[in-house]
């Protein structure tokens, strides 16, 4: 990993989609439009897949998709955070409670053309601190880097 002392601005980052409210594919197809907005390209998109809801359990399953984004320029880490909450909120997220179901969730999984920048500032720390957690993460960012091989 690519410690923060240097410089975290970059043009690559990897994130995870969720939704378990409403029409959960149609929410994942909207954050991926949102997502593609400023100039940015989506690289590379897992398949979807659902996966049963952590922590808080009794709610629907989720719908969950890992992306591979190119911005036009390199962008500071916050950036980055601020383009994911945008989709969110733009997507229809609305305040809930931690782990409670959601329309539109957007997680900065990771950072880098490798994945390998490390960011560990208020509000953000990238590598997610629940990818150990959340093992289909893993699945989904093992099958969109085989290609490239990175």
């Amino acid at each position: 990993m690519t410690n923060t002392d240097g410089p975290t601005d970059t043009d690559v980052a990897w994130v995870a989609l969720g939704s378990n409210l409403g029409h959960r594919g149609q929410a994942l197809a909207l954050l991926r439009r949102l997502l593609a907005r400023d100039g940015m390209t989506v690289e590379a998109a897992s398949s979807e897949i659902l996966t049963r809801p952590i922590g808080v359990t009794g709610q629907g399953d989720f719908h969950n998709q890992l992306l591979r984004l190119r911005a036009p320029q390199p962008w500071p880490p916050q950036r980055w955070l601020r383009h994911c909450r945008d989709a969110e909120r733009d997507a229809g997220r609305r305040d809930s409670y931690h782990w409670g179901p959601r329309r539109a969730d957007v997680d900065l999984v990771l950072l880098g053309e490798a994945g390998d920048l490390e960011v560990s500032k208020p509000g953000l720390t990238v590598p997610h601190p629940e990818i150990a957690n959340r093992p289909f993460i893993t699945r989904l960012l093992n099958e969109i880097r085989a290609p490239s091989g990175l």
